[in-house]
């Protein structure tokens, strides 16, 4: 089976819930925390596809502002959902995974799915691409 390049688009409310935040706080006289929420968010608005999850054979790409960070399957342990709690309660939960360096990263949201759901989808994007690249036995 043949992978094909996808990209996932960002979600749809954060965007429009930090315009409203950055509308809110220019309402209440805080321009200074307000234009730079408001260009942050009006970005993201205007150019969705910027933000996008992009995967491939070789690896997945992910952008934040101007930085892109890109991973190649084999850098990558495989990925799970963490939950973060604030004051022992659930505030959020993130898809994290564990680079070859051991280092622990997570995802900047979860791309309008469920974060369970892509979290499975990425594990089984990543299996099938690197079944795909080992290289099979030699056939004299």
């Amino acid at each position: 089976m043949e992978l094909e390049e996808l990209a996932l688009p960002p979600g749809q409310a954060g965007p429009y819930l930090g315009l409203l935040a950055a509308g809110l706080l220019g309402m209440a006289g805080h321009v200074q925390f307000a234009l730079p929420l408001a260009l942050l968010f009006g970005v993201k608005v205007a150019f969705p596809g910027y933000f996008a999850l992009k995967l491939d054979p070789e690896g997945f790409s992910y952008r934040f502002l101007i930085y892109e960070h890109r991973y190649a399957w084999r850098e990558v342990r495989g990925f799970r959902v963490r939950t973060f709690r604030f004051l022992g309660f659930p505030f959020a939960k993130a898809i994290v995974f564990e680079t070859a360096r051991g280092e622990l990263r997570a995802l900047p949201e979860s791309f309008r799915t469920e974060p369970e759901a892509l979290a499975a989808f990425l594990n089984r994007y990543r299996a099938t691409a690197l079944a795909e690249t080992t290289p099979g036995p030699e056939i004299n």
